[in-house]
């Protein structure tokens, strides 16, 4: 006997500076944010969703310790050279594009709080 599971799927990051996060996924990755939208301002929020295709991308405020280095979430671009190089340009460090195990290329970096994420074609 297995659960059944419905397809949408919430992942949960617990951040420091909800501002510059979000900022980063909506603004550097371009994601939509869900909820709340429209705001100027998300510093003093402590719930912010983003379309994730069909999935949430979750940012809950007030952490107060630095992420584990245990997990990643891995974005699929389309250009991963011009994606890789947009991200430098926003201020964060990006590793050097490797092929995976299967061919494809890949690229890890950190989030302004700390998580671990990457770009692959």
């Amino acid at each position: 006997m297995s659960v059944s599971v419905k397809p949408n799927i919430q992942i949960i990051l617990y951040v420091k500076n909800m501002a510059e996060e979000v900022r980063f996924y909506r603004d550097v990755l371009g994601l939509s944010i869900r909820y709340p939208q429209d705001l100027a301002d998300y510093s003093n929020q402590m719930w912010v969703e983003l379309e994730v295709g069909d999935a949430t991308l979750a940012l809950h405020g007030g952490a107060d310790e630095n992420p584990q280095d245990d997990h990643e979430i891995v974005f699929t671009v389309e250009d991963i050279v011009e994606a890789r190089e947009q991200i430098i340009e926003a201020g964060i460090n990006m590793r050097e594009i490797r092929p995976l195990e299967d061919g494809a290329p890949i690229s890890e970096g950190k989030d302004p709080d700390g998580h671990r994420f990457a770009i692959r074609e």
